[in-house]
């Protein structure tokens, strides 16, 4: 297959997906592919070029984009798998020889659902393409086979209807194609994550500053507040930080974020004042006002969590979603994401 017609075929693919979300753990065919400062990375929608135009026609702005929405892709792909890569060892012990957990509350086959691997094959295919990405490059080809063979193990195991048969002999089996990967691919996979964080990173900041120099203040703000929650929650687990330990949180470098957070919603909310500037944005009144409330949710969350670990209490036991709990602030961010995405990504 010449390289033409599988870039064609890759961004008719990724074209029908932008704006989409894929990497949600409900739903094992993901893609948590955010816009412009989302919690996950922004995939790109790209051009398409004829399938009957030559292999040399193509823009190297037009690889480098279907590169990065194919990288977003397996960012996502790669979250899913560790997600049921966890759930997996809820229920098995970590250990060479195949044994089930005695104090797990959960029965064999929790939380497994079966993959489809062609998402590998298009990483594969984009890792040898110019322009290079480096070390997403590099990982992208590292993390290729450890994540191929658990993604093949996960989907026997989900179309194992007889797992206890014959003492779990098929079980034993697949835990030799997972044990042997599990914590090369966990490795692999927070190096990936934190490598397309970086590139995104950089993507976010020119494109908010696009939206900047073409007058999009509405665009920009609500992107830019999502960016600044993502600042916010990364510096968290930065730490080392969850629920669990949330009260050893220094708040040093989350305070000036907090304030940028405020002054981004107040500047959000003055431009929505201003009808012209809704009618530029093709905004309405409602939408707009909508969008704030939004805003002040996270702002909010992050206020309550501030708190608590300026009073050293917890108004909660950890491990649960409530108001002032890492989980909300995530739960509030991937809400805003959702109404950026329907509102602005199209």
């Amino acid at each position: 297959m010449k390289k033409t017609h599988k870039l064609t075929a890759l961004l008719l693919a990724l074209l029908l997906c932008a704006g989409c979300s894929t990497s949600d753990p409900a739903d094992r065919t993901d893609d948590n592919s955010p816009p412009p400062a989302s919690a996950q990375p922004t995939q790109e929608p790209t051009p398409t070029p004829a399938p009957d135009e030559p292999e040399e026609s193509l823009d190297p702005e037009v690889v480098d984009k279907i590169k990065y929405n194919v990288y977003v892709e397996m960012n996502n792909k790669i979250v899913d798998v560790l997600d049921t890569l966890y759930s997996y060892y809820e229920v098995v012990e970590y250990a060479d020889e195949f044994a089930l957990r005695t104090d797990s509350e959960y029965t064999y086959k929790y939380d497994i659902s079966p993959y489809n691997t062609d998402l590998l094959e298009d990483a594969e295919y984009v890792a040898t393409l110019e322009p290079a990405f480096e070390e997403l490059d590099a990982l992208t080809l590292e993390i290729l086979d450890p994540m191929r063979a658990l993604m093949d193990a996960f989907s026997d195991i989900y179309h194992d209807y007889d797992y206890a048969a014959d003492q779990y002999a098929g079980p034993k089996e697949y835990h030799k194609a997972i044990q042997p990967n599990a914590a090369l691919f966990e490795d692999l996979a927070f190096q990936y994550m934190d490598a397309v964080e970086q590139r995104s990173l950089l993507r976010v900041e020119a494109e908010e500053q696009q939206m900047q120099d073409d007058g999009l203040l509405l665009a920009y703000g609500f992107s830019h507040s999502i960016t600044v929650v993502k600042k916010i929650t990364a510096e968290c687990y930065a730490q080392e930080v969850d629920d669990y330990n949330l009260l050893e949180l220094d708040l040093a470098p989350i305070r000036p974020l907090y304030q940028e957070l405020l002054d981004t919603i107040a500047a959000y909310k003055a431009a929505a004042e201003d009808n012209n500037q809704l009618m530029a944005e093709s905004m309405t009144a409602d939408g707009a006002y909508h969008i704030g409330t939004q805003m002040d949710r996270m702002a909010e969350a992050l206020e309550w969590m501030i708190r608590q670990v300026e009073n050293q209490t917890l108004s909660s036991d950890p491990g649960r979603v409530y108001l002032g709990s890492l989980l909300f602030v995530g739960e509030v961010l991937s809400d805003c994401i959702d109404l950026y995405n329907s509102s602005f990504a199209a």
